[in-house]
């Protein structure tokens, strides 16, 4: 597991709008699990997730930024609601 894997799977995750999709839509932690071995060959552990979600820019999220996440999402969107903690693992 690493480091360098969370954060290149955040780099995905921001610019691959189906993925973002799909991780705005989970309701279990499994979800988020399946998702990511889908995407590619990421393995890190969620204290290694943490620590690259905690590597980017602090955003502030707006209800308007929490509804468009909850009803689908850009990439960047779905990184922002992942790092206040709303769908960690």
């Amino acid at each position: 597991m690493s480091l360098a894997s969370a954060k290149a799977f955040l780099v995905l995750m921001k610019r691959d709008k189906d993925l973002a999709q799909r991780l705005s839509a989970v309701k279990s932690e499994k979800e988020i699990l399946e998702i990511v071995k889908s995407a590619g060959p990421f393995e890190f552990s969620r204290e290694e997730w943490l620590e690259a979600l905690r590597s980017q820019p602090d955003q502030e999220l707006a209800d308007t930024d929490l509804d468009k996440v909850s009803g689908g999402a850009e990439g960047d969107q779905v990184a922002a609601v992942m790092s206040k903690g709303i769908m960690e693992w």
